[in-house]
């Protein structure tokens, strides 16, 4: 009986011992799904998890209603406004539940390797000119990222889907606004897609968003630029386009009243460039407000907002 009592025992103590290794493991494993070395599990860990840790960690932050704005988010997860804006390359002009966004705990720019063997060099001649310049800069991703110190001495590659914190990085902020000065969702009356045209009376693409606004309302630039035209256009009646810095353009169209002509600079957000009407095939006042990419072709100009 004593030995069976013994044997038992023992039984005992190796399942305990193997389960509370593989308690160990597990916790070991949960904690590496937000590691910067391996890839992000699915569920978002909580803001002091990353913001009390001393080790680099990002995850994926999905956007409620309870959720403070961008800046405060941020200092949550121990990050800055700066870093969240240029890792996820979004101003977050608007910033909505539901929005997916990376979140990281160091002040910097979580950069995603894109094509395999993508060398420490490479990356770092995105970022700075000039030898010097590099070579002190190199040192700093080095140090941030806990890289061994091979990576100074000889060409390191990393594999695609790394992640590598850019220390120091801060987004130019050339992003696309509602061309209004209150920066909020507005009520759009005709969204970009197919619609039956209320005035022609048939199936049509739209080519952007109708915003209803009050006749006369200001209109600014949705992004800084140059005007490429001014002036009456059929459909659009008073029209004014903007070719921006990237070669992409924004059109601003039933405009009662224009301020600017072809060739002036004008300053997103600053720029007086005209007022809203209902000029041309129009049923009131509203703003037609489009955005086209360096080919001419639509695009969803929600798609675009607080991003380059």
């Amino acid at each position: 009986m004593r030995a069976l009592a013994l044997l038992a025992a023992l039984a005992s103590a190796a399942r305990a011992f193997s389960l509370g290794g593989r308690v160990e493991l597990l916790a070991a494993q949960e904690f590496e799904r937000f590691s910067v070395l391996t890839a992000p599990g699915p569920a978002e860990p909580p803001p002091a998890l990353l913001a009390k840790s001393r080790r680099l960690l990002y995850a994926e932050h999905r956007v409620q209603s309870a959720d403070p704005g961008a800046a405060a988010l941020a200092k949550r997860y121990g990050t800055t406004l700066a870093a969240l804006q240029s890792t996820n390359g979004n101003e977050f002009v608007l910033f909505s539940p539901g929005q997916r966004l990376t979140v990281l705990n160091r002040d910097g720019q979580l950069y995603a390797v894109r094509r395999s063997s993508e060398t420490l060099d490479a990356i770092v001649a995105q970022f700075r000119s000039g030898a010097k310049e590099r070579r002190q800069f190199k040192e700093l991703v080095v140090r941030a990222n806990a890289l061994p110190g091979v990576a100074l001495l000889a060409p390191y590659r990393l594999d695609r889907g790394a992640r590598l914190l850019i220390p120091g990085v801060r987004m130019r902020f050339d992003t696309y606004r509602f061309p209004f000065q209150v920066q909020s969702w507005p009520r759009i009356s005709s969204r970009f897609g197919y619609r039956y045209h209320p005035v022609l009376r048939r199936a049509r693409f739209h080519e952007g968003l109708d915003i209803p606004k009050p006749h006369g309302t200001p209109v600014y630039p949705a992004r800084s630029g140059r005007v490429a035209e001014a002036g009456w256009h059929e459909g659009y009646g008073q029209l004014i386009e903007i070719r921006h810095f990237n070669g992409e353009t924004t059109r601003y169209g039933h405009l009662s009243a224009t301020y600017v002509r072809a060739g002036d600079i004008v300053t997103r957000g600053k720029t007086l460039i005209g007022r809203v009407g209902s000029t041309g095939l129009s049923t009131g006042p509203h703003l037609h407000f489009e955005v086209r990419d360096r080919r001419g072709r639509p695009v969803n100009p929600t798609a675009k907002i607080g991003r380059r």
